[in-house]
């Protein structure tokens, strides 16, 4: 049942994500020893956006042998560690999920979905305050705020935060009191509103404890209660305390099957991994929570290959002659022209994106391959802005003509 289950979650993904192979055993095996970061899962908590398709949470053990998958309100499947060339890869006989870095795809009945990692995976929540805001981002792409206004009772807020590259970066906020919030990212210790208000990185992460007016999907298991919230997107635990009993009470009266998941509104907050009831609101047999909108691949930590470079679309013999490009966090970017490897620094501000001269190694290329080398090189410094939608990454010049499309890379 479980694969039945989570098969339609790739379904979903629709044709154009389908892959025709007929799906092989696969045999676990030891995972490689590798130093690069890129051949382990990005956190040991990812949530991962698969656009088209359904997102999904992974946890992986400590010593990297095993991934837990959860889709909310399916079972759970847990997949072993397999050899990998590059990059990492977990399976069964009937499920892997493979990736580079924060890239990964998930297949199933040889049917595919490419996902990304979603926020900051294995980094520590981070805490902004200012103008009377008080923001704190967790590594899961989640945020809270606390928001106070002219001396009034703090008012609490949650949802998705994303990054999103038009030009500069900016840091959206999707929660339940505003629909849209937009910062600009400054210097990386600093968030600055659209009027001007900045909001400064505090020291200690302020973990927003308090009342929310939450909404979700609720239902009941031998184990307990699970609340499936909407902004977030993410499926918690009930704690068994509070208004819970008024609330599994309502959900048994109404529930057509012990599976079914039933529209919720209550009083509560978060506290060790679950969420506690502390007032049940309402119930609703016929509601259901909006559908999220779409996330993007971060433009920093993911590996780019060119799709397109000048409207032209290239064929490659060889899929190492294909350039690539991967910026890290401290300014700093690396690049394959396919032939030679390159190293340089880039600027990322409100007037655009700019990659600086640069240092590379000096292969002799094939005249085809050199050819698309010196392409790709003037292309990358005519670069002025960048646009970034789903796994695509379009870099653009002055004079907003596209110089390069590039597809985040899975594996």
């Amino acid at each position: 049942m479980k694969r039945l289950m989570f098969s339609l979650v790739l379904l979903a993904a629709g044709a154009a994500a389908a892959q025709t192979a007929a799906p092989q055993a696969v045999v676990p095996s030891p995972p490689t020893a590798s130093s690069s970061p890129d051949a382990q899962p990005p956190g040991l908590e990812v949530m991962y956006a698969c656009p088209g398709g359904t997102d999904f949470a992974a946890v992986f053990s400590k010593d990297g042998d095993l991934a837990t998958l959860t889709v909310p309100g399916q079972p759970e499947i847990e997949l072993s560690r397999l050899q990998a060339g590059s990059g990492f890869a977990y399976g069964d006989s009937y499920y892997e999920l493979s990736g580079r870095g924060r890239e990964a795809t998930l297949t199933a009945a040889g049917r595919s979905m490419r996902c990304h990692a979603v926020g900051r995976p294995g980094e520590p929540p981070r805490t902004y305050e200012g103008g009377g805001l008080t923001i704190t981002l967790f590594p899961d792409g989640i945020f809270r705020l606390r928001e106070t206004r002219d001396g009034g009772e703090p008012v609490l807020d949650l949802g998705q935060w994303f990054q999103e590259v038009d030009g500069g970066v900016r840091l959206v906020l999707r929660g339940g009191t505003v629909a849209r919030r937009a910062f600009r990212e400054a210097n990386g210790d600093r968030l600055v509103t659209e009027n001007g208000t900045e909001l400064v990185r505090a020291p200690k992460p302020d973990l927003i404890e308090g009342s929310f007016q939450l909404a979700g999907l609720y239902r009941d298991t031998p184990n307990g209660g699970l609340f499936a919230e909407c902004l977030t997107g993410r499926t918690y635990p009930v704690a068994p305390k509070g208004a819970e009993p008024d609330l599994e009470h309502a959900w048994t009266e109404a529930t057509p099957s012990r599976d079914a998941q039933l529209y919720v509104q209550v009083i509560g907050g978060f506290a060790d991994g679950e969420i506690r009831i502390e007032r049940f609101l309402s119930l609703s047999r016929d509601g259901a929570c909006p559908p999220l909108a779409p996330r993007s691949a971060a433009l920093r930590g993911t590996d780019w290959r060119m799709l397109e470079i000048d409207g032209e679309r290239p064929a490659f013999d060889d899929w190492r002659q294909r350039p690539t490009l991967r910026l890290d966090d401290h300014g700093k970017y690396t690049a394959s022209t396919g032939c030679n490897s390159l190293v340089g620094s880039y600027e990322l501000d409100p007037e655009g994106l700019r990659f600086l001269p640069s240092a590379t190694t000096l292969i002799g290329c094939a005249p085809s391959v050199g050819a698309m080398e010196r392409r790709f090189l003037d292309a990358l410094g005519a670069v002025r802005q960048a646009q970034l939608a789903g796994m695509t990454l379009d870099l653009l010049d002055a004079a907003g003509k596209r110089r390069l499309r590039l597809e985040a890379r899975g594996r």
